[in-house]
């Protein structure tokens, strides 16, 4: 396993995390336990959820897989989109949804609506925050929260002292270690501009569909902030996109042999090595954070991140091929920046 420095913190972490945000969502509690605990032995010590992943249900089940575990476990956590319990009858529905969308997995985008319309966003009252954060930590059974991301706050959330007075007195009481959010890149950006002195760490998506962020991160490197990125295959609708992305970037022109020989390689194995290296190599990212509730998945992501066949100087032309791409589909800037075959 690849391991890594946090930001400015003295914590250490593998470089693969493990999301959460199917644990009691479309996948059950045995599934769970065991998804976790196999990622967990295979060297994986970061761990994702939040209070409305699994239908309220997520950090139950995290806490319950670390017992014995915590203290060699960095876990975050967030507030800010409150789950809504479903009814009994509701709940009982829960299990044949899960089923469903493992022999139908086109009604994914279907179920994702059902389960959004179960939340209620924007909840950043310092009411919500005490009460979220206790009961996390109930759930979680746990004393602490290493990382707390403000889950997909609005703008002027980051303006309120009130709400960031009450984060600092949880930071100080040691219930808190650090503080961050959790947003979209728009949002990124608009805060690595202007960083509020209360954050240390920042979450966000990062896949071949949005690249463009990871200059601002480079940017903002010597702030000691720590960067980690969830959602790098684009979710599981947008896969065969992916393939196809990496097909028309072999084909280009400007592409060494070499390179299109590696590109057109491996089917998903090439796919997993140039997503998950793409985003942590130079790129200031400390953490990748992927979904692999299947064995294979976590094996594949592992094998990918350990021994990529990509060198630093591929990754960066296929970087920036995607960053910038004109409209033949070939980045004449990013030539130089991939040496000639010999």
């Amino acid at each position: 396993m690849r391991y890594t420095d946090l930001g400015a913190s003295k914590w250490k972490s593998s470089a693969l995390g493990f999301g959460c945000s199917a644990v009691m969502g479309r996948v059950g509690r045995k599934q769970s336990l065991r998804a976790m605990s196999q990622a967990y032995d295979a060297g994986i010590t970061f761990f994702d959820t939040a209070r409305s992943y699994g239908y309220g249900e997520s950090e139950a089940i995290v806490g319950e897989f670390l017992r014995g575990r915590r203290e060699r476990v960095i876990l975050s956590t967030k507030f800010g989109i409150v789950p809504v319990r479903p009814s009994g009858w509701k709940r009982s529905f829960i299990p044949i949804v899960r089923t469903a969308v493992g022999l139908v997995p086109s009604i994914r985008k279907l179920i994702r609506r059902q389960v959004r319309a179960q939340l209620e966003e924007q909840q950043f009252t310092r009411d919500v925050l005490r009460c979220s954060v206790e009961e996390s930590l109930r759930q979680l059974r746990t004393d602490y929260i290493d990382i707390l991301f403000l889950h997909s706050p609005s703008i002027t959330v980051l303006r309120r002292d009130d709400l960031f007075e009450e984060l600092e007195k949880l930071v100080a009481t040691g219930r808190v270690r650090a503080v961050g959010i959790s947003a979209e890149p728009e949002l990124i950006t608009a805060v690595l501009q202007s960083t509020p002195t209360q954050l240390s760490a920042m979450q966000f998506p990062v896949n071949l569909f949005d690249i463009s962020l990871v200059r601002h991160i480079k940017a903002a490197q010597n702030r000691g902030l720590i960067f980690t990125a969830n959602h790098p295959f684009g979710g599981p609708d947008r896969l065969e996109e992916s393939r196809k992305q990496l097909e028309k970037l072999s084909s280009s022109p400007g592409v060494s042999p070499e390179l299109r020989s590696k590109l057109r390689s491996g089917g998903d194995r090439t796919l997993g090595e140039v997503i998950l290296n793409l985003i942590l190599t130079d790129t200031g990212i400390q953490v990748v954070v992927p979904s692999m509730m299947k064995l294979s998945h976590l094996r594949a992501n592992i094998q990918a991140v350990s021994n990529c066949r990509f060198t630093r100087e591929e990754l960066a032309w296929i970087r920036c091929s995607l960053g910038r791409p004109p409209a033949d589909g070939v980045n004449s800037q990013c030539h130089d920046r991939l040496p000639a075959p010999l």
